[in-house]
């Protein structure tokens, strides 16, 4: 019998260059069918006009346990 479990990598980052670099650096760690997830947010605190801008990511896959 073939046991799997979820892996999932995830975090927020500040750019969309950092993102890719997140993506890239666990792909391989996710199994051969890789699920990637790059949201954009934003942040408003009390008083701001212009809010900030972040990105989460999510890199996911089925990966077969040893």
């Amino acid at each position: 019998m073939t046991v799997e479990f979820t892996a999932q990598y995830a975090t927020s980052v500040a750019d969309l260059t950092a993102a890719w670099a997140f993506v890239m650096e666990r792909i391989d760690q996710v199994g051969p069918d890789p699920s990637v997830v790059i949201n954009p947010k934003w942040r408003f605190r009390s008083g701001d006009k212009d809010g900030e801008r972040f990105f989460e990511v999510v890199v996911s896959g089925m990966v077969e346990a040893k």
